[in-house]
This record gives C-alpha cells, structure tokens and sequence, in this order.
C-alpha cells in the first residue's frame, strides 16, 4: 500500500547549530522529514567528541565551510536563499558579525523562517552569559526539586536542553504553518532559560499556602525490596492509594486518616514511609512487580538504558534502529518518536560524518567541480 510523503517532505533547513538543544531540534525536523542540512567549521561541531553527537544529528547532511572567510558566508548565503528554515544558536549578536543573522538573511529571502536558541535570550540583562543545561537546571529549581530538601541532584539527561529543543521544532512548525497562510518567514526564538521554566509548569506555580510538595513522597517514590533491587512506586492518586494498600496487606493504611489524601501522606511521610519500607523490604523485586501489577498498581524495576532497548514494548514500537556507521560500526539509536497514519515518518538515516555531504550540496547550489577543489584548496571547506 502506498503511503504519502512524510510530514516535512519538501522542507529545507540550514542548520548552524551545536551542542544539544539546537542541533536536536534539527534532528526533530529531519525525523519528520525535512532535509536538514548541518553546515560545520572544518574542525566539525565541538560535541563531535561525544557519543550523543550521534543521537542529536541522525539524519542530516553534514558540510564543512569556514564562514570567517567571505566565500564561506555566500555559501551559507546560497544555502538561506533557498531554505524554508534556518536555524542558529550562536551567542546573540555573533550570527549578525558573521554576516549570517536575521536582518541580512531574510532581506534575501522574506520566506526564511529563521530560528534562534540562546541561553538566557538575545535581549536582556543575562544575554551575554554563557549558559548550559546544567547552569539553567540549577538557576532553575531543577537541581533542588530532586534534591528533596536535601543536598541538590544534577540531572545527567539535560531536561533542558531537551525540552528546548521541542519548544524550538514546535515554534518552528507553527511558524510553517503562519507563512502557509501569510507567505512571510518570521525570526522565532527560545532560549533556556524559557526552557527550564516551561518545563515545570507545574511546579511552577505560587499562590500564598500552597502545600509544599519538596518532601519525599511515600507512594511516589523509590523504593528497595528484599534482595537489594529496587523499583519505583509510582501511587499518584487516591484510588491507587487504597489498592496498595489492599496490595500489601495493610488495608487499615486505606482509613488512617493522617494519610487521607496526597497532602497528607506529605505531611505525615515519616509515619507512613517506615512502614512501607519494613513491607516492601519482607519480599524480593519480582514477587513485588508480580502483585502490584496483578493489582493495577503502577511501579517499573530500575534498569539501566541498554536493558529497556529489549522491551517488548520498545520493540513493537520500532524505537530502536540500528545503522552501519563508517567511523564506529554497529550504531544504535532511538527510533521514530511520534506517528502519522497517512503520513508515517521515515527512518532518515544515520548522523553524517564531519563534511560527508559538502559537495553534494555545493553541486546542488550552483558549484561546478572546479569551484569547489578551488575554495576546497583555499581553506573555505574542510579537508
């Protein structure tokens, strides 16, 4: 049966970005099927070194172009005039003093849809920081959140850049979507500091006596069994409150009423949490899994990544695909996050190596073979 393109089919995305937030959100786009092209200085995105470089570029081609030289900023001009989508996360102010920022670009194509990510926003009194997920995650009330009122915990996943990186692909298809109705491109931008706000939306919330919800949670929480694994219990609302307790043998917890409801079972954690933690120590890991689920209860076993990979669940969801990759061999990544019925997405490949694509894409803007070894020989493309 035949299928229609995938979403993004057609669209073209100049990508100037490094690190994670913004080169994700160009993989996001990749993976809905635009052709995203990851322009590189010769000496390739700084977080090559790194194994997620491989997660955040799948898809892309890679060139390699010098833009502190004049020849390389008109490549890159060549590649914004045709391109839906441009898109940047350079200092504020350092795309315009490399002749690539918004003004100059969309003067050339009013269409470009031109997309900034920084780290504390291109205006204000923190635009000039430096700033990285872990920066944000600690301004932010990450690190304290998972701390527990205790000593503060970095998150290892970068949340925010991350979720940074979705709100730049979403802000990206909406701008799409505007020019479709207008036919104007318009500069959008996010940065990290929105990021780490927006992804605690609901925590970020206060009102005079709010209950605090800093302290360790008995039936939200890590727990450890019997033979030393542990598992999470993930009890978040009343009615697996009391099938717990009918779970674990304890029915008279279900009309305690110091642990009447969520608020409460906060208030009252060092009551109720030995209790559950003598419970669940009486029992190895499995039997536990065995009758919380057999009782609808909601808990998981603690597991590294590369075990989840084999899940039945991840596996019939096809979100594991595995590449043959000239430079580390067996590749595995992530598969197809989101799914369309009419327009499926496609696997769009693996991450390029440094300059893989250059002059495929030279070729593709107007560059004979001879025009390319003379700026290749001139230092404006990689070796």
């Amino acid at each position: 049966m035949a299928t229609s393109p995938p979403p993004l089919d057609g669209i073209r995305v100049a990508d100037l970005t490094s690190y994670i937030a913004g080169s994700y959100a160009a993989m996001q786009l990749a993976d809905l099927g635009a052709d995203v092209v990851k322009v590189e200085a010769p000496e390739g995105d700084s977080f090559r070194e790194l194994p997620g470089f491989f997660g955040w570029n799948r898809g892309k081609r890679s060139i390699t172009v010098n833009l502190k030289t004049p020849e390389g900023r008109r490549i890159v001009e060549r590649l914004a005039a045709r391109a839906d989508v441009f898109m940047e996360n350079m200092r504020p102010g350092v795309a315009d003093r490399l002749g690539v920022g918004h003004a100059r670009l969309a003067a050339q194509n009013p269409r470009l849809i031109y997309c900034s990510i920084t780290a504390f926003g291109s205006t204000g009194p923190s635009a000039d920081r430096p700033g990285f997920d872990p920066i944000l995650q600690a301004l932010g009330g990450l690190m304290t959140l998972q701390g527990f009122g205790g000593p503060p915990q970095y998150l290892r996943t970068a949340p925010t850049d991350y979720y940074t990186a979705a709100l730049a692909a979403q802000a990206v298809l909406a701008a799409l979507f505007v020019r479709a109705r207008t036919g104007r491109g318009q500069r959008i931008e996010t940065s990290l500091l929105r990021g780490v706000l927006a992804l605690q939306s609901g925590i970020a919330v206060d009102y005079p006596g709010k209950p605090s919800l800093i302290r360790d949670n008995p039936t939200y929480r890590l727990y450890q069994a019997g033979d030393g694994a542990w598992f999470f219990l993930a009890c978040g609302n009343q009615s697996f409150w009391v099938k717990l307790c009918k779970a674990l043998g304890l029915e008279a917890l279900a009309d305690d009423p110091r642990f009447g409801s969520w608020v409460l079972r906060l208030e009252n954690n060092q009551a109720l949490l030995p209790l559950l933690e003598a419970r669940f120590r009486e029992r190895p890991r499995a039997a536990w899994l065995e009758v919380l689920a057999a009782h609808d209860i909601p808990a998981a076993p603690v597991q590294p990544l590369l075990e989840f990979f084999e899940d039945p669940a991840v596996r019939h969801h096809d979100m594991i695909h595995t590449y043959d990759h000239p430079e580390v061999g067996r590749l595995r990544l992530m598969g197809q996050p989101l799914g369309f019925d009419d327009t499926p997405t496609r696997d769009p490949g693996p991450p390029p190596t440094l300059g893989q694509h250059t002059d495929a894409v030279l070729r593709e803007l107007g560059y004979d073979a001879a025009a390319i070894a003379d700026l290749r020989a001139r230092g404006v493309l990689g070796a």
